[in-house]
């Protein structure tokens, strides 16, 4: 703490540095080496790189990731992490100093940047996405990326639900059911139908309508001589534009198999 008086500052505001002294009941100044390993080498060599005992010391950027991430895991065992080994993000090779910092985190987590800056700075397709004119609202700060996703893994890739279906019917359980009448694609994936992260097309459609709900349901009707179904024609489709004008309860219905209220 004497030679690394601005780490040693930091660190005395995190949440590791108010926690140690009292988990681990030892007192702060004592606190380097949980991480760091014994240090009595590295400070004999008072800053001499030459020293053999300079280089004894641990430091997490510099150690291979999955080292480096066992680090964090000596201590952190909670559900949180429980499926880090198998996560995207190791397979990737990345650590958890590429996202938090022990010493000056200014975020909560120990995260170096918000929890969607952090997640955005990597993930430039999502990005991308949540600006489009129909999104999740992340970028307005009603929710953040690991409100869907546990960056540490999960037993379904990422997400915090055993399916995407389970985790989009927790902030829309009216689209749930049971229905008498379902609709095969909200018990299948919503994904058929959505994207999740940012779409041209309102309500996060994939496509517009009736494009959307034609790759299904196919024209039944007898085409016109210019290839227009009769129905299009007949019934001025084309002017409505939206099959739910009509079809009102997509997601299922407990009154007719049209889905029409």
């Amino acid at each position: 703490m004497g030679c690394h008086a601005e780490y040693a500052e930091g660190f005395k505001k995190t949440a590791h540095g108010r926690k140690f002294p009292l988990i681990k009941n030892i007192p702060l100044d004592k606190a380097c080496e949980t991480c760091h390993g014994p240090g009595s080498a590295h400070a004999a060599a008072a800053g001499d790189r030459n020293d053999p005992g300079f280089a004894t010391i641990k430091h997490a950027s510099k150690l291979p990731p999955a080292d480096s991430a066992q680090l964090c895991l000596s201590c952190h065992k909670d559900n949180e992490v429980n499926y880090w080994g198998v996560s995207a993000h190791k397979q990737a090779g990345l650590s958890c100093v590429e996202c938090h910092s022990v010493h000056q985190a200014k975020e909560r987590k120990n995260l170096k940047v918000g929890t969607t800056e952090t997640c955005l700075k990597c993930h430039k397709e999502q990005k991308i996405g949540l600006n489009l004119p129909s999104h999740h609202p992340i970028r307005e700060g009603k929710i953040t990326c690991a409100g869907c996703h546990n960056p540490h893994g999960g037993a379904s890739g990422n997400l915090r639900a055993a399916t995407a279906e389970e985790l989009c019917f927790k902030c829309h359980a009216e689209k749930a059911g049971p229905f008498t009448y379902e609709h095969p694609p909200v018990v299948e994936d919503c994904s058929i139908c959505h994207t999740p992260h940012g779409s041209l097309t309102d309500k996060l459609l994939k496509q517009r309508m009736p494009s959307l709900c034609l790759n299904c349901h196919k024209w039944p009707h007898t085409e016109t001589a210019n290839g227009q179904p009769a129905f299009y024609r007949t019934n001025k489709f084309y002017e409505r534009g939206h099959c739910t004008n009509c079809h009102r309860e997509i997601h299922g219905s407990d009154r007719k198999k049209s889905f029409i209220p």
